[in-house]
């Protein structure tokens, strides 16, 4: 008989929190790497949804509870804040990326086996692309209404093209990743 557990009512442990710490933390590393490339390739801003979605990822699978998503992005927000001075317009993210794909992901008996959620790449897609359109949305909302940033609607659909491309492979070597380290863990 297979045991069912009720992922929602889990509790965050200090290696949960440390596991989400390290996520942020590595995808505010990789943060330099889409930075550096602006230099040479213009849509650099799409190489951060593939970083984006591989630490997201990975950092699920391995935690594999309820708002761990929503700790990421609050996370990597209060290092981006603190670091590097981020605009207050961007804490409206952790607010709007996890929150709904985590309550509409984390409906239906989905619960019952945290392995068939956060190990089954249709589902982690499906949540990363999500996450990466509400991002880049917002970052592009920003751009144009409280930066006044002028934006070439061209490019624009090309780098928000780019992203969601990036989002697939990123979602699966953090799905890689994450089943690798939950697997040391545990």
């Amino acid at each position: 008989m297979e045991k069912k557990v009720n992922v929602g009512s889990k509790k965050f442990n200090a290696v949960d929190l440390i596991t989400v710490v390290v996520f942020a933390a590595l995808v505010r590393v990789l943060w330099i790497v889409f930075k550096t490339a602006g230099v040479i390739f213009p849509f650099n801003h799409s190489f951060m949804h593939f970083f984006n979605s591989f630490c997201l990822v990975a950092c699920m699978a391995v935690v594999k509870k309820k708002w761990a998503a929503f700790y990421y992005t609050v996370g990597w927000c209060a290092i981006n804040f603190f670091l590097q001075g981020e605009h207050w317009s961007y804490w409206i993210l952790p607010i709007v990326c996890p929150l709904l794909p985590e309550i509409l992901f984390m409906k239906g008996d989905g619960l019952a086996n945290p392995d068939d959620v956060y190990h089954d790449f249709k589902r982690l897609l499906s949540f990363a692309l999500y996450y990466t359109v509400v991002y880049f949305v917002w970052v592009w909302i920003s751009l144009l209404y409280i930066f006044l940033v002028p934006i070439d609607w061209g490019l624009s659909a090309l780098a928000f093209l780019g992203a969601l491309i990036l989002t697939v492979p990123g979602t699966w070597l953090g799905l890689k990743l994450g089943k690798k380290v939950s697997a040391l863990i545990n």
